[in-house]
Formats: structure tokens, sequence, C-alpha cells
């Protein structure tokens, strides 16, 4: 019953239905989502898979943030989602304890722009699915003790998104999403916290499932009766809520509670990212005066202790190492944590800050997530701050200015400063998928 409701919703969406606020607050998360895969194509693993899967001339969508270089929509959005993933800077949510959009967009994009379908299109689209996205994941969260969000729930997301981009009626809607279910992946966090890369192409694979999902409904292929609680009900750490699937439809948008990120780092180490950058620009210390640093944030943020990664994924779920380098480079954008600042100088830093769990900051989960830092410097002296959430969520938005700043600082050296500020005017308008493309080739 909440399955064909939510299917209903999605199906029967229209763009004048949305608040205009959540509309603008889309047409930002798209320009965000759009800018983090410029920045994430040029690496390494990345850009190889790219040049592999974009030999052959030809193909119906781009792959963003590369010369000329088409493909299948669904190699396309596999690509587009791993690059937009690989920086760690990718929009998330806080209830859905995931990153809806980059699970979303990009089959979307695809999509569209082989269909020729137009920004308002579009945009009412990407909301469905994200709007889809959200409620699965409210329904099976917390996941399976093991379980990376990544690649879960997201499918059945971009899968009703590509329904509505595609004008299918309720029925076929909800086979979509059925079957996108069916393709659910077992992921494993430790594959971030051990830099196992594979976990880069997580949201990759949900888009392609979705698609293909998608292109199966449209064949004839028909989902499991109750087939979104059905495959999903055992990544579920509780009981799986099938009432999630359509709460507050029309009413709440889930696009209110999402967050965008300026720390190239999982979003458990922003708190403490947060404190220590205020206490930098407070105090004015040096890296080097740092005797030792003690963390104090909610059960994930300490789950994620190690002080050596091995490489840039695994930098980005160390919280020890992630204070180290915002310390000694006084930074933390993608530079931050790419495998040249994997410096012996950080290392050994890292190994002086210690992670634990602080009840009372814990018991303010999911509504806060926050972290007390404590820095103790070689001549005795103590900083101390503490943050109640991190910055970028409904708590403490950053401005429409401060994205933009990161908009450009990952889109400009890949496209030149006038394309940028044409990519950002497309994506905010919103232009039509093959205008956003386009423009977005590097």
């Amino acid at each position: 019953m909440h399955e064909e409701t939510l299917a209903e919703f999605v199906s029967g969406l229209e763009h004048d239905d949305i608040p205009s606020r959540v509309r603008d607050r889309a047409t930002l998360v798209v320009a965000d989502t759009v800018a983090a895969i410029l920045g994430g194509v040029s690496d390494p693993a990345v850009a190889s898979l790219v040049a592999d899967w974009t030999l052959e001339r030809g193909g119906d969508a781009t792959v963003l943030g590369t010369p000329e270089r088409r493909s299948t929509p669904h190699r396309a959005a596999f690509l587009n989602a791993t690059a937009g993933t690989v920086l760690e800077l990718d929009e998330g949510h806080r209830y859905a304890a995931g990153h809806p959009a980059i699970h979303v967009l990009p089959a979307l994009l695809a999509d569209g722009e082989r269909s020729f379908r137009s920004g308002a299109e579009t945009t009412t689209a990407f909301v469905a699915g994200y709007e889809a996205a959200v409620r699965v994941a409210r329904a099976v969260t917390p996941l399976a003790e093991g379980y990376h969000p990544h690649g879960v729930w997201g499918a059945v997301g971009a899968a009703a998104g590509l329904a509505r981009l595609r004008e299918y009626n309720a029925e076929t809607t909800l086979d979509a999403m059925r079957i996108a279910a069916n393709y659910a992946q077992h992921t494993r966090f430790e594959a971030a916290t051990e830099g196992a890369t594979v976990r880069n192409g997580y949201a990759g694979m949900s888009n392609l499932a979705s698609l293909v999902a998608a292109d199966q409904t449209r064949a004839g292929f028909t989902g499991l009766r109750e087939g979104v609680r059905r495959h999903l009900e055992r990544v579920a750490g509780n009981e799986i809520d099938p009432e999630a699937f359509s709460d507050g439809l029309g009413d709440r948008w889930e696009l209110d509670s999402g967050y965008f990120k300026i720390h190239a780092a999982c979003r458990y180490t922003h708190p403490a990212l947060d404190a220590v950058t205020e206490l930098i620009e407070a105090d004015g210390f040096d890296a080097a005066d740092v005797e030792s640093v003690s963390v104090e944030t909610y059960d994930a943020a300490a789950s994620l202790s190690a002080t050596d990664p091995e490489n840039a994924l695994q930098a980005k779920f160390s919280l020890p190492f992630a204070v180290a380098t915002a310390l000694v480079n006084g930074r933390t954008d993608k530079a931050a944590f790419d495998e040249n600042a994997l410096t012996d100088r950080t290392r050994e830093l890292a190994r002086r800050v210690s992670v634990s769990v602080a009840p009372d900051i814990a018991a303010r989960v999911p509504e806060k997530r926050g972290a007390r830092v404590r820095i103790t410097l070689a001549s005795g002296a103590e900083h101390t701050r503490e943050v109640a959430a991190a910055r970028g969520g409904e708590h403490d938005p950053f401005t429409e200015t401060e994205l933009r700043e990161k908009f450009d600082s990952l889109v400009r050296p890949v496209v030149g400063e006038r394309r940028a500020d044409e990519l950002w005017t497309a994506a905010r308008e919103p232009a039509p998928p093959r205008v956003i493309c386009t423009l977005a080739r590097g």
C-alpha cells in the first residue's frame, strides 16, 4: 500500500506542485553535484575507466568534465556518479544517512540529454527521485551492521526519477522501483575505512541499475509484489518501516533536510573539522605547537579512528587524519586529502589525535551530530571548541556565495572561468540537460 502511494505521488508530481523554495534548492543541489563530478573526473582510476568505456565513437550521453567523451547513457551515468563520489564533496541528507543526489542526478542527466527533456521536466523528475530515495532510506535506516548506505536504496530513487522523466504511469513507476530494489548492492562500509576504492563505484552501480530497471519496465518486465520492502528488509538494522515510504508526501519535502559539504571528507568528520577550523582562526597557533588532540563525538564518527591511512579514500574516512591535515595544511578541501597530503608530518600528528564517544553528544543524533575538540599545545595551554552540528545543513547552512566559491574551485580548472559562469547559470535556471552537459565538457 505504501509503495503504491509513493509511486502515485511520483507519477503525478507536476512542476507547479513543488514549492518554489524546493525547486530553488533542487537547482542548487544540481549545480553542486555537477561540480563534484567535474572535480572528481580527473581521479586516475576514474579517468582510466572513462578512456576504456568511451573508446568507440558516438554515444547519446556526455561524460562530464571530458572533451567530447560520450558513451551510452548507462555507462555515462555510472562514470559521472563515480566521479562525483571520489572527492567526498557531494550533497547528503542527515536522515537518509547517505547521499541521495549522486544516486539520482547522473541517471537523469544521461537520460534527459538523450531524450531532449526540458529543465523544468528534469527538475521535477529530480525532486521526485530525491523524495523517493530519502523515504526509502528512512524506512531501512539504520542499516544492518557493516552496510554502507551508498548503493543500497539509491537505485529505487533514481528509478522513480526516471519514471517521472519518461512520464510512466503509477503502475509502471511502481514496477521500475521494485525492479531497481532487486538490484540493491550488498555494500560494506569497511571498503571506505580500509581504502578499497570499489566503494567509489557504489553510486555508479545504482545509477546504472536504475536505467536498466526503467528500460526493463518499458519493455514489459514486472517487479516482485511489495518488492521495495521485500528486497530491502534484510538490509535494515531494525525491522523495515514501510510507512516511511509515503510519510509526509507533498507536505514534508526531504530536500529541505539535505546538507552541502565543503570539507572533502566523510560527513562524520565535519563537526570536528569545523571546531578545528574555528580554533585556528580564533587562536592562531601553528601545527608545530600541537602536542595532542582529543575529539569527543558520536558513535559513527568515533568509529573512524584509523590513524595511518594508506590512500586518499581511507584518509577521508579517518577522523585523526582529517584533524591532522586541517592543522598541518590549514585547509580541508580536495588538496588536503589527496595522495600528496599523506605526508610523514601529517601521519605523525594523526597518531596523536584520540577519538572517543561523548554520551551527551551521541544522545542528540540524528537531530544533531556534533563534536568537542580539545587541542593541547606543547606549552601546556589548551584550546577547546564544541560544535553542535556541522555547517552546511539546516542548523547552520552555507550561503549561496560560499557554495558558488566551492563550485568555482572545482569547475573552473576543468572548463575555464567563462564556461563555469555559464554552467552555474544553466544549472540554476534550470536549463535542459543537453545544455548543462554540453557546458560541462572539459
